[in-house]
């Protein structure tokens, strides 16, 4: 009685979906958490009502200043208060690091913040070669 020869038999390869599937489920939920973690990242504030730019397509900021109602500045990528001085150093890096023009740098001013702190942080970019900003509003 003759074997058959085991070279003629063909092997298929099974595809298993589970890990693939559980892979897939995982990349939700973190981008999720990611997600919620970046809308949590801005400051609330209680901008000023006004009409504003009307232009949707600008360039994402590379540095936001928030002026908060006591007159602290926070920027979005910490929590703690700076100093005038440490603004215009951080100015300064995002000028030269990251390129940031005037286009690229919002102020975010609580209605109820002083109006000489938004002028000392005005000054603060002034000496450091821009004489415009981008000033973040609420649509009426």
């Amino acid at each position: 009685m003759p074997f058959k020869n085991n070279r003629s038999r063909v092997i298929v390869p099974a595809l298993e979906m589970t890990p693939m599937i559980d892979i897939i489920f995982l990349l939700i939920i973190f981008f999720m958490v990611a997600a919620q973690f970046a809308r949590e990242a801005h400051v609330d504030l209680n901008l000023p009502s006004e009409q504003g730019e009307q232009e949707v397509d600008h360039d994402r900021s590379k540095l936001t200043i928030n002026i908060l109602p006591n007159g602290d500045i926070v920027l979005d990528n910490t929590s703690s208060p700076v100093s005038l001085e440490e603004l215009s150093l951080l100015v300064m890096q995002a000028i030269r690091g990251d390129g940031a023009s005037w286009q690229n740098i919002t102020i975010r001013a609580d209605e109820a913040s002083s109006a000489g702190v938004l002028n000392d942080v005005l000054i603060v970019l002034n000496k450091h070669g821009l004489s415009a900003t981008r000033i973040a509003t609420e649509k009426p």
